[in-house]
């Protein structure tokens, strides 16, 4: 409502309501179907671990391959077929019911692995195997979803692989997580250049941004001193809030100015002459951030 007077979006609304006509409720629907797969996946887990002495290995195992199968075969009745563009999923359930399937998959491994020994030394290779197949059910399908999960996925087999390494040290450790980033990057602009899922390029570079932001800022974090690390996460973050505003994206520019905003906090505190003066910039500074960012997404939002 701007000087009394209801926006155009705001009409509109009120006056289905006030008309009796339907109402929109595909932004409510998604997130109670979200909340609702992660929670049953979830309580699966726990159900696993807490009664698998009582009910036994099979109880659990049957129930769950079951449900992945019927998953998996209702899907692949509804859905339509393979595309490199975007494909429109017929219903709202199709994209909801694979990424079920996806999630009590990734249960019955972790499931397995815990049961079974022989399993444990095999953990790496269920990951990227894993990993690989929601890759496959996410371009098949056209699942934004299962591909989140398949890049996390692949992210916890990085994880184990590096985590074997005995002489690994703590600078080794975020090359590789900066290597990781740029790698998920790189999947993105390899596929997008392919023409094939384009649209799947902004997924990739979420998790690139957050994955390179987080090590060097902990980095930046990590240190007393000035470091190499200091300049590669401030042009890090001006590379990402520069790309941010040029394709129209204000998380980008979020994550790089709040990057950038920590790393030069870390800088300054220090050499702060008091409590009081630090309590004053910390005040001011982040106040200022975040009038500009709300200054920045209204003219991001209106057409150019």
């Amino acid at each position: 409502m701007s000087d009394g007077r209801l926006t155009s979006r705001q009409h509109v609304i009120l006056d289905a309501l006030a008309s009796r006509r339907r109402v929109s409720l595909f932004g409510e629907l998604n997130a109670l179907l979200y909340l609702g797969v992660i929670a049953f996946a979830g309580g699966l887990a726990w159900t696993a671990r807490a009664y698998s002495d009582r009910w036994g290995d099979l109880a659990l195992l049957l129930p769950a391959s079951a449900l992945v199968i019927g998953c998996v075969a209702w899907v692949f009745a509804k859905a339509p077929v393979y595309s490199s563009d975007r494909v429109t999923s017929p219903s709202i359930g199709v994209d909801y019911v694979l990424y079920l399937g996806c999630l009590v998959l990734g249960v019955e491994l972790g499931y397995a692995q815990y049961r079974f020994p022989a399993l444990q030394a095999q953990w790496d290779w269920l990951l990227l195997g894993s990993s690989l197949l929601y890759f496959a059910a996410a371009y098949r399908f056209d699942n934004r979803f299962v591909l989140s999960l398949a890049i996390a996925t692949l992210g916890g087999w990085f994880g184990v692989k590096t985590s074997g390494i005995a002489w690994i040290s703590g600078t080794t450790a975020r090359l590789l997580a900066l290597g990781f980033g740029v790698l998920v990057a790189a999947i993105g602009g390899v596929t997008w250049q392919m023409r094939v899922k384009r649209h799947f390029l902004d997924a990739y570079l979420q998790v690139a941004a957050i994955v390179v932001l987080s090590t060097l800022t902990w980095s930046v974090m990590d240190r007393d001193d000035l470091s190499p690390w200091l300049l590669a996460a401030l042009a890090a973050s001006a590379v990402c809030v520069a790309g941010g505003v040029r394709a129209r994206r204000l998380s980008f520019v979020v994550y790089g100015a709040f990057a950038g905003y920590l790393c030069v906090s870390r800088v300054l505190l220090p050499h702060s002459p008091g409590v009081e003066a630090s309590f004053f910039y910390v005040v001011v500074s982040s106040t200022l951030m975040i009038l500009g960012l709300v200054v920045l997404s209204r003219r991001m939002g209106r057409p150019s």
